[in-house]
């Protein structure tokens, strides 16, 4: 699945908006990643949340807030999944009070809604990151394979539970143990992949094992063994995040009976507001280049205030949301910001960081 572009009249601070996310054949295979800054109130997490509402349509459970600021408003996107394009687009609320949306392709929200009634098939990624971290239980009473079917389901609202990081991790630990060959050469290609994740997540990590008394997944960080709950909230966020597009490719490949090590192939679409939070500086400089070394097929769209992830990756394309007191403006300023040092980012107007005084 690819996102070509967006257009927004009249939603949240934007009187009209337009971006370009894809602009010739050779980006529909390898998009660049999107970076939308600006200044706080100035609409970068209203443009994630349009396209979430634009996916969600009519169906309960997706977007948490109205997005709209007139009567007469739009969205639309020209998007391409299954090799065909479709233009999708939504002027009209479910009701009056409603963050719900009617669109023109109910075939396409359907996908997102956890059934079976959509046509298209499943074989692409997509996933939205919120800044949020659950803080639910991380204690599983049994150990269940995943619902590959529902993969998407819930993927629009965020909600990334500590629960599932704990089902996830455990049911691939049991695949490895399996008597199958088959299960058991799946079980440990998915086993390398976490461990992958698991390396770019933690400083000095490693998975140690998953006990067999309580089915919690133990993680070494350096000469220690701590349980999920002790990590870090920004080791924690990188690998619930990274396990749960995992589960989706392992979904994928099961539903569309793919060779698990043909993984790096899907494509799909992410999703990511607040990119910074939780993460050093250190981390915020290689957050979307580690994105890219495990799922080098998605296109990622990121809002983000942080000058480090603005300049972390050379092909990017940066657009910055600019406030003009009653309403805001975007404007594409890739050439502004790419390929510069962050010192030098860190003195653009954007950040202005010039007036420090140091006492």
């Amino acid at each position: 699945m690819r996102i070509v572009n967006l257009k927004l009249k009249n939603i949240g601070p934007f009187k009209d908006a337009e971006l370009e996310f894809i602009s010739d054949e050779n980006e529909m295979e390898n998009p660049p990643v999107i970076c939308i800054t600006g200044e706080n109130g100035t609409g970068k997490s209203i443009i994630i949340d349009s396209i979430r509402a634009l996916f969600n349509g009519s169906f309960e459970g997706g977007i948490e807030r109205d997005i709209t600021a007139a009567n007469d408003f739009e969205v639309a996107a020209e998007i391409f999944i299954n090799n065909e394009k479709l233009n999708v687009k939504t002027n009209k609320k479910l009701e009056k009070d409603s963050n719900l949306l009617y669109t023109n392709h109910l075939n396409f929200n359907e996908l997102f809604t956890g059934d079976s009634r959509s046509t298209l098939s499943k074989n692409f990624i997509f996933d939205y990151w919120s800044s949020k971290l659950s803080n639910d239980t991380f204690k599983i009473q049994n150990i269940t394979s995943l619902e590959v079917e529902k993969y998407l389901s819930n993927t629009i609202s965020g909600i990334h539970k500590n629960v599932e990081l704990a089902k996830i991790i455990s049911f691939f630990d049991y695949l490895r143990e399996s008597k199958n060959d088959g299960e058991k050469k799946l079980g440990e290609s998915l086993y390398n992949i976490l461990e992958n994740i698991i390396n770019l997540s933690i400083s000095n990590g490693s998975l140690s094992h998953v006990s067999r008394i309580n089915l919690q997944p133990i993680i070494k960080v350096g000469q220690n063994e701590i349980s999920l709950d002790k990590l870090s909230s920004g080791s924690l966020y990188l690998m619930q995040r990274f396990t749960s597009l995992l589960s989706q490719v392992y979904s994928i490949c099961t539903i569309n009976d793919l060779p698990i090590d043909r993984y790096k192939e899907i494509k799909g679409l992410l999703l990511i507001d607040e990119a910074e939070n939780h993460l050093h500086p250190k981390w915020q400089k290689v957050f979307l280049q580690n994105i890219q070394k495990l799922f080098p097929k998605l296109q990622i769209i990121v809002s983000t205030h942080s000058p480090f992830i603005v300049s972390s990756v050379d092909t990017s394309r940066v657009y910055v949301c600019k406030s003009k007191i009653d309403y805001s403006v975007i404007e594409e300023e890739t050439d502004f910001y790419i390929n510069k040092p962050v010192e030098e980012i860190l003195m653009s107007p954007l950040f202005d960081t010039r007036n420090f005084i140091l006492l």
